[in-house]
C-alpha cells in the first residue's frame, strides 16, 4: 500500500510509543539483543555479530529462550 499525503506522518499515524525495551548482552562471546522475561529468562531478538558462523548456531537463534543468573 502506498500513501500519498502532504500531511506529516506523525499526524497520519499518530504516536507509536509501544516499544519493548530490549537489552544488549553478550552470551558465549556473541553480542545480541534480548527481551527480558520473568524468572531470570530472556528471549533472543537479534544477533549482533559480524561472524557469519554465529548466525548458524541453533542455540542462539532469534526466538530461543535463554536462562541467566542476575548480576549482584
Amino acid at each position: 500500500m502506498i500513501l500519498w499525503t502532504v500531511m506529516p506522518l506523525e499526524l497520519v499515524f499518530g504516536q507509536q510509543d509501544v516499544s519493548i525495551p530490549y537489552e544488549e548482552v553478550e552470551y558465549a562471546g556473541i553480542k545480541m539483543m534480548v527481551e527480558k522475561m520473568p524468572s531470570n529468562q530472556c528471549r533472543v531478538v537479534r544477533i549482533l555479530s559480524s561472524n557469519p558462523m554465529d548466525y548458524l548456531r541453533s542455540d542462539i537463534q532469534p526466538g530461543v529462550i535463554l536462562s541467566y543468573r542476575p548480576m549482584m
